[in-house]
C-alpha cells in the first residue's frame, strides 16, 4: 500500500487514488443491501443483520443433504469464463466466490456476510490487525483438511510480484500492510501483512484501520488454494485436471468462453446449501436467445430484460405464473456532471439544482422504462437513508426560480451545454432524450446530445477530470463490488473528490497532475536546496490544515489513521539523497522527493479550493471509513444529504428486475453487486 502522510487530509489523498477505481469496476449492476456486523465475535455466534425488505418475491430455500440427480442449466454472461484463476477480477468470480471455493466468510441468500470456514475473527483495538481462527472439519475435494496454510499460500500468490497484473484494488489486497510494495517487488514476503500463526490461525495486518474487514473475505481473491496443489502445479493449478476445490461444487468440465459444468463435491462439509446435483452455466449472445432457450426448456432461468419481454412473458400461460421480481433500492442510475475542467454555468449550485428539479422521474419510469424501474430522488434508497434526507423532487416552478436567481430567467442567455451519451443504440438513450427535452421545455435551455463509443464514454464517466470536453452531463450509476462502509456512498464520493470545488480548483489539480506524471521521465538531478525550501513550506501548510481539521474531526468523532507524516517521509528521502553513493542513487532519491512534494503541494492547494460542504463530506467519509456497516448506516444520511444538495449528480431511478424460473427451481440469488446476473449457485433447490 502507498504510505500515507500522518495527517487528516493525507488519508483523503490516498482515498482519491484508490476509491474512484473501485467504483468504476465491474459491469453496470444493482447494489446489495447487506448490513452484516463485523465486530469481533466468535464466527459461529456472529449475526448478520437483516437486509432491507426489497425483493419479497425471493424466498430462502431449505438446505438439503438429499442431492438430486438433476441438471440445472442457467444462462451465463456473454463471453463466458476465460480463466478460472481467482486472483483476477474476471467472470470466474461467479463460481469462485462460494460455489467451487469457499472462503472464511461468504454470502447467504440475502447477501448478508456470514461465517463459512472462520470459527472466529478478532480485531485489535485499533482494527488494524485481524486474527482469524478456522474450523477444523472443513475438507478439500481430495480429502485434505482445509488449513490456514491454504489461505496463506493463495493470498501471498495474489499479492505477490509474480502476478504483476493481478489487481491490488480488488478486495482486501490493497488494504494489506505493504501489499503494494510487495506487488512491486520492493519488500519481501516477511514484510507483508499476512502471518501464518498455526495450521488453523491466520493473522492479517492492515495498512489502515478497517472495522468491516471481514466483509472483504467473501471476495474472489480471498479464496484459498490447496497449498499442495499449488506447489505441484504453480502455473495451472486452476485447470480442472489439476484443481482441488473446497466449495459445495467442483468443476467437472470447462470450455473457455463456453459451457462450464459443476458437480456436487462429495467431500464438502457444510450446511445450508441446496440439492442440485449438476449445474451447467451456458453463455448466450443476447436476451432474446435466452428467452427462446427458456421457452424450449433448455435453461431453467431467464431475466426479462425489457418491457416487451415482460409483456410477452406475462401473456404466456407457460411462463406467467413463474415470474418473480426484485427491486434494488440502494442502487441508483442517473446523471452526473461530466467532469470537464471548466464547469461553466454549472459552477453555480442554483443552476445545478434547477436542472435536478426539472426532471419528471415518474414519467420516465412509467412511460419509457415501463415499470422496470422505480423513480428515486436519493442515491441510496435504502429506508435507512431515504427516510432521513430531504430530496430535490420534481418542481418546475422552483427550478425556474433558481435559474432566474442565477441570472438566466426562462433560460435567457444560458449557454449551450452538452450531454455526453453512450452509443446511439444504447438502451439508455430514450430516457436521456426525455431528460434533455424536459430541460428544454421546463427551463428554456439548450442541451445537445453527443454520442460516444463505449470505451471513450467509460473514460468520460469515470475519469478524475476531462480536459478537452465542453461542460455538461453524462450518465452514471452506483454499483458496488463488495460491502464496505465507503462503498455505501454509491459513487457519490466522486462529487467530493472531483467536482465540488471553487472555480478553478480542478484545473489547478490537473496542473499539478501534469507535473506529477512527468516525474518518472526526469533525467537529471535538480536544485535540492530549492526543493527542500518548498518542502518546508509544504509542511508548514500541512500543519495549518491540521490545526483547522483536528477540532472539526473531533466534533463528529472521526479519526484519521496514523501513518508517517509528510515531514517524516521527506526526512527519510533527504537522508537517502545526502548519503547517495553515485549519480543513479541521487537521481532516484531526487525523483522520490519531487514526487512526494508535488503530491503534498497538490493536496494542500486542493484543500484551499474545497467548498465548505466538500470539507464536511470528506470529514464524514473519514468517519465512515473507520466504522462497521451497522454504524455506517447512521453516518450515511448526512453524507447523502450533502450529495443531493450539491446536485453534481442526479439520481433518477433504480432497477426493478423481473425474471422467470422453472416452477421446480428455487434458491435463485440475484447478484446485486457489480457484474449483475445471478450467483451463489450453491443455494439452488430442485423440488419435483
Amino acid at each position: 500500500m502507498v504510505k500515507k502522510p500522518k495527517n487528516l487530509w493525507g488519508l483523503i489523498a490516498l482515498l482519491i487514488l484508490v476509491l474512484p477505481i473501485l467504483a468504476a469496476c465491474g459491469g453496470a449492476a444493482s447494489t446489495a443491501t447487506t448490513t452484516g456486523s463485523t465486530q469481533a465475535t466468535p464466527a459461529s455466534d456472529a449475526s448478520a443483520t437483516t437486509a432491507p425488505t426489497a425483493g419479497t418475491d425471493v424466498q430462502a430455500s431449505p438446505a438439503s443433504t438429499d442431492v438430486k440427480d438433476v441438471t440445472v442449466t442457467l444462462p451465463f454472461q456473454q463471453g463466458g469464463i476465460t480463466s478460472l484463476d481467482h486472483a483476477y477480477w474476471s467472470a470466474q468470480l461467479f463460481v469462485s466466490q462460494g460455489v467451487v471455493f469457499e472462503g472464511l466468510y461468504g454470502y447467504d441468500q440475502q447477501l448478508n456476510i456470514v461465517p463459512k470456514i472462520a470459527e472466529s475473527a478478532t480485531p485489535s483495538a485499533d482494527n488494524t490487525v485481524w486474527t482469524i481462527k478456522l474450523r477444523k472439519d472443513k475438507k478439500w475435494s481430495n480429502g485434505d483438511p482445509v488449513t490456514a496454510k491454504d489461505f496463506y499460500a493463495a493470498w501471498v500468490r495474489a499479492a505477490g510480484p509474480e502476478l504483476k497484473d493481478a489487481p491490488m484494488w480488488a478486495g482486501m489486497m490493497g488494504y494489506v500492510k505493504n501489499g503494494y510494495a510487495f506487488k512491486a517487488g520492493a519488500v519481501g514476503v516477511d514484510e507483508v501483512g499476512f502471518k501464518l500463526v498455526d495450521d488453523y490461525t491466520i493473522e492479517v495486518t492492515l495498512s489502515q484501520p478497517n472495522a468491516a474487514f471481514i466483509n472483504f473475505l467473501p471476495v474472489m481473491n480471498a479464496m484459498p488454494i490447496n497449498a499442495k496443489s499449488l506447489e505441484a502445479n504453480p502455473s495451472d493449478w486452476f485447470d480442472p485436471k489439476n484443481a482441488v476445490y473446497n466449495g459445495p461444487y467442483v468443476v467437472e468440465s470447462w470450455v473457455s468462453g463456453g459451457d462450464i459444468v459443476l458437480k456436487r463435491n462429495p467431500n464438502y462439509v457444510g450446511d445450508g446449501i441446496g440439492n442440485v446435483g449438476t449445474i451447467v452455466l451456458r453463455p448466450y449472445a443476447d436476451a432474446n436467445a435466452r428467452l427462446q432457450a427458456f421457452e424450449n426448456q433448455e435453461i431453467q432461468f431467464t431475466f426479462l430484460e425489457d418491457a416487451s419481454q415482460l409483456a410477452y412473458a406475462q401473456g404466456n400461460p407457460d411462463i406467467k405464473d413463474n415470474i418473480k421480481s426484485e427491486e434494488n433500492p440502494i442502487v441508483w442510475k442517473g446523471i452526473e456532471y461530466n467532469r470537464s475542467l471548466d464547469a461553466g454555468p454549472l459552477q453555480d449550485v442554483r443552476v445545478r439544482q434547477a436542472f435536478a428539479l426539472s426532471i419528471d422521474k415518474k414519467a420516465i419510469t412509467d412511460q419509457i422504462l415501463k415499470g422496470l424501474a422505480v423513480p428515486t430522488d436519493t442515491f441510496n434508497s435504502d429506508v435507512r437513508v431515504k427516510d432521513k434526507v430531504k430530496s430535490l423532487s420534481y418542481d418546475v416552478a422552483k427550478a425556474k426560480q433558481l435559474l432566474a436567481e442565477a441570472g438566466y430567467p426562462d433560460g435567457a442567455g444560458f449557454p449551450e451545454l452538452t450531454f455526453y451519451a453512450p452509443p446511439s443504440n444504447d438502451p439508455q438513450m430514450p430516457w436521456i432524450e426525455a431528460v434533455v427535452k424536459m430541460w428544454q421545455d421546463n427551463l428554456g435551455v439548450k442541451v445537445v446530445i453527443q454520442n460516444n463509443e463505449g470505451p471513450v464514454y467509460s473514460n468520460i464517466q469515470w475519469a478524475n477530470y476531462n480536459k478537452d470536453i465542453q461542460p455538461g452531463f453524462a450518465t452514471l450509476g452506483g454499483p458496488m463490488n463488495w460491502f464496505q462502509p465507503l462503498d455505501l456512498t454509491l459513487a457519490t464520493n466522486h462529487i467530493w473528490y472531483f467536482m465540488d470545488y471553487k472555480e478553478g480548483g480542478m484545473a489547478k489539480y490537473a496542473e499539478y497532475q501534469t507535473q506529477i506524471d512527468a516525474v518518472s521521465s526526469t533525467e537529471a538531478v535538480g536544485d535540492w536546496a530549492a526543493l527542500t525550501t518548498r518542502a518546508e513550506a509544504a509542511w508548514a501548510k500541512r500543519q495549518e490544515i491540521n490545526k483547522i481539521e483536528e477540532p472539526e474531526m473531533a466534533k463528529i468523532s472521526a479519526k484519521a489513521a496514523a501513518a508517517p507524516s509528510f515531514k517524516e517521509q521527506w526526512d527519510a528521502i533527504n537522508e537517502r539523497f545526502t548519503a547517495a553513493k553515485d549519480d543513479a542513487e541521487k537521481l532516484t532519491a531526487y525523483k522520490d522527493g519531487l514526487l512526494l512534494l508535488l503530491k503534498e503541494e497538490q493536496d494542500s492547494t486542493w484543500y484551499d479550493y474545497r467548498t465548505d460542504e466538500n470539507k464536511q463530506a470528506q470529514r464524514l467519509m473519514l468517519k465512515l471509513a473507520g466504522q462497521t456497516l451497522d454504524e455506517a448506516w447512521e453516518t450515511l444520511p448526512a453524507i447523502q444529504q450533502l450529495a443531493i444538495d450539491s446536485a453534481w449528480m442526479i439520481p433518477i431511478y433504480y432497477d426493478k428486475l423481473y425474471y422467470a424460473t422453472d416452477a421446480r427451481l428455487s434458491g435463485i440469488v440475484i447478484n446485486k453487486l457489480a457484474w449483475g446476473g445471478i450467483f451463489q449457485y450453491q443455494y439452488l433447490q430442485w423440488t419435483e
